[in-house]
């Protein structure tokens, strides 16, 4: 989906200090993927998928925002940071560790665009506990974020 003219706001490639992973919670693929990514798409109607990038079970990474515009999470700093998410569920079983691998060269792959700035940190948000368990063995974690709930009136 073109996010240009649609009140999406471009990323500053200089402010990107941080790069937060969560999870989709719905269905999880092994095969065939881009059809999942189409019915989480036509779930979010005519908006694009809030996250920068997919990390799909088939151990690829799909552009949805990518490093042009800024996630649409308004409880993160949308100005400063990335958002990817596995597909799946990953609040009890953890990525596969070719899915992890494929996090990791997407955040070399966004130092080397310079994309990312050099000292940036990882923070885990929403419910994704098994996804926090591995992303805290890495060197640049920085912890995890609650995502704010929106009062209900």
């Amino acid at each position: 989906m073109d996010l240009h003219g649609q009140g999406s706001r471009l990323l500053d490639p200089f402010a990107v200090v941080s790069v937060y992973f969560t999870h989709t919670s719905s269905a999880a693929c092994s095969d065939d993927c881009l059809e999942l990514l189409h019915r989480l798409q036509q779930k979010h109607r005519l908006e694009e998928l809030p996250y920068n990038f997919l990390i799909t079970g088939d151990c690829q990474a799909f552009e949805a925002r990518g490093w042009q515009y800024e996630s649409h999470f308004a409880e993160l700093p949308q100005a400063t940071s990335l958002v990817v998410a596995f597909v799946g569920d990953f609040s009890q079983r953890p990525p596969s560790d070719c899915q992890l691998a494929t996090a990791q060269a997407l955040l070399l792959e966004s130092l080397k665009r310079r994309r990312l700035h050099p000292e940036y940190n990882l923070f885990v948000v929403g419910n994704a506990e098994a996804v926090q368990q591995e992303l805290q063995l890495w060197p640049r974690y920085g912890g995890r974020r609650r995502r704010k709930r929106r009062e209900v009136e």
